[in-house]
């Protein structure tokens, strides 16, 4: 986002498109963490992404897609993102009903149902903000000049999509964490994948943002208001501490008799039952 703007004469005429330069590398490193999170679920039988962490970012492309983005490589951008979902969404339906049998049997077999449901609240919640975000110029943390939209100044839809997709991100990277722990295997996950999530949020919510605060500070303050801080701090330590937590599970899970990776605790359940 932000790709139209006009950065002020104090800042370097390069800002903008170095900007959207880390912005678009974000964007394929979130791509290839799509692609081999598919891979990777097809092969556990199981689903790489928490149920809300998904449903928030497939909601955030829709609206962001379809009503927020002007340039039309951004509506490429947004428009391969959703395609890509189309195979998280598959197999999170597709294994849940596994993934949900020791728990809770109803939502693994209407997860479908669940989805489509959360995924209609998702849109309306982000577009709600969308829509109030652009009702008038000027919204957002400082002096929005030289932040074009559509033709008229005053439009920052590089702060908008800022905090929109910081609070999916911290939504994504805790319950990622927590994912992992409760369930007690990686199904669906992996060191590389991890990566890919890790170096994408680092350069498509992170450095992009940092440049334009370091050369733009008076329209991109936003960035170290202690809001941001919290969200993209926590998040961060999230993130960090995900590939330890992941290694810890890795050592106790095991491969169930159908071939998917299960935890210890539910493996022990299963002989339970069958005695």
């Amino acid at each position: 986002m932000g790709s139209s703007d006009i950065a002020p004469s104090h800042a370097p005429q390069w800002l903008v498109p170095a900007s959207t330069a880390l912005l678009g590398i974000g964007v394929l490193f979130w791509c290839l963490a799509y692609v081999l999170m598919t891979r990777r679920s097809i092969q556990t039988r199981s689903y790489g992404m928490p149920i809300l962490g998904l449903v928030l970012n497939v909601s955030w492309e829709i609206v962001y897609g379809f009503y927020v983005s002007e340039m039309p490589f951004e509506k490429i951008g947004f428009t391969l993102w959703l395609l890509l979902d189309l195979g998280l969404i598959y197999t999170t339906v597709r294994y849940a009903p596994e993934e949900w049998e020791s728990t809770n049997k109803f939502i693994g077999q209407h997860m479908g149902w669940i989805l489509a449901l959360l995924l209609a609240i998702g849109c309306w919640g982000h577009y709600a903000f969308a829509s109030w975000w652009l009702s008038r110029p000027g919204v957002g943390t400082g002096d929005k000049s030289g932040k074009w939209y559509y033709g008229r100044d005053g439009y920052d839809t590089s702060e908008l999509a800022y905090w929109s997709a910081g609070v999916a991100q911290l939504v994504l990277s805790s319950s990622s964490v927590a994912m992992l722990i409760v369930r007690g295997h990686s199904g669906g996950t992996g060191y590389t994948i991890w990566l890919c999530r890790f170096i994408g949020s680092l350069f498509g919510l992170g450095f992009c943002s940092a440049l334009m605060w370091w050369y733009w500070p008076e329209a991109h303050s936003y960035w170290i208001e202690p809001m941001s801080v919290f969200i993209c701090g926590l998040s961060l330590i999230c993130d960090i501490v995900y590939p330890f937590v992941l290694w810890h599970v890795r050592q106790t899970e095991r491969v169930d008799v159908n071939g998917r990776l299960v935890g210890a605790h539910v493996l022990e359940l299963n002989r339970k039952k069958g005695q």
